[in-house]
């Protein structure tokens, strides 16, 4: 077949758009680059200067100050709890609850008797028997006593009232007597933490004075009274000191020297006798302390016959 020039143009057209289309499309474009003109290479640099982002200057920051190292912490060792105390246990042992009688302070005459009683508490461990006694420690003694015993078997956690007969100091002033528990075995104890804190009575005593007074009704078995003669006699040695009472007085009072008495009143117009008497009819003593007052003695009871001492 002969070909005609036409054809071998369109044939040699088709393979150079074959072998175009296996040249790599990057080959292609680099060569593109590098023969254009001045001019379009200036276009394509002001795109890329458009495209890149200006760098702005960079403000210097100040100098950080330098941190020193930190202090290291000491964390103290943890706190061990110490152990509970063992309790402290005592065989005999005390504890003061009370004062029963003589508060603190109670003003008393001089040679006044009177009774101390504690309430105490078993604290201990050991029964206290009546073989425990009270016994006087130190300071003022106040009498002769010195030792009682317990009145009865006191158990741990029991109480018990203890009491001693005193007399009041002859001296005026403060007085402070001490007394204390002994056990069978001698050992003395008392209260406290450690057992050996003493009891005491605490009192305060006034001078003596030599008279008291003695007052009292007279109840006569008529419509008035008559004139009457009042013996008081002394209970010790039966001295007598008379007064007289005019008739229709009802009371009496008079100062008398300090002791204990019997009264009686005798009426001699119509030969009564009248006394300050017990239940039973017989006469009934009381005591005249100085500076103080004896009140009640009624004269009320009245016989034809003498009145008969009683207590």
């Amino acid at each position: 077949m002969k070909l005609t020039t036409n054809t071998i143009i369109i044939v040699i057209g088709i393979l150079a758009l074959v072998f175009l289309a296996c040249i790599p499309l990057s080959i292609v474009a680099a060569n593109m680059l590098s023969t254009r003109p001045d001019s379009a290479i200036d276009v394509v640099a002001t795109v890329q200067a458009m495209a890149t982002p200006t760098t702005l200057p960079v403000t210097q920051a100040p100098p950080t100050e330098t941190l020193l190292p930190p202090t290291p912490i000491t964390i103290p060792p943890s706190h061990t709890p110490l152990p509970s105390p063992t309790p402290v246990s005592i065989c005999d042992w005390a504890s003061f609850v009370k004062d029963v009688t003589m508060p603190d302070g109670t003003a008393l005459i001089a040679g006044e008797t009177f009774t101390k009683t504690w309430r105490l508490s078993n604290r201990g461990t050991c029964t206290w028997t009546p073989d425990y006694m009270l016994v006087f420690n130190s300071g003022a003694q106040m009498g002769g006593t010195t030792a009682v015993r317990l009145p009865a078997y006191v158990a741990p956690g029991q109480t018990v009232d203890v009491s001693v007969t005193l007399t009041a100091p002859v001296t005026s002033g403060h007085h402070i007597g001490y007394w204390i528990l002994r056990n069978p075995a001698g050992v003395l104890f008392g209260s406290g933490d450690k057992a050996d804190k003493a009891f005491y009575v605490d009192i305060y005593t006034k001078e003596q004075y030599p008279h008291g007074t003695v007052t009292g009704n007279l109840c006569y078995p008529s419509e008035f009274n008559p004139p009457l003669t009042i013996y008081f006699e002394k209970a010790d040695n039966s001295e007598v000191i008379q007064f007289s009472i005019p008739e229709n007085h009802m009371n009496f009072s008079f100062l008398l020297p300090n002791g204990t008495y019997y009264v009686r009143a005798w009426a001699p117009n119509y030969n009564l006798e009248g006394a300050y008497v017990h239940p039973e009819r017989t006469m009934k003593s009381f005591v005249v302390n100085g500076g103080q007052t004896t009140s009640g003695i009624n004269i009320c009871d009245w016989d034809i016959y003498p009145h008969s001492r009683g207590q």
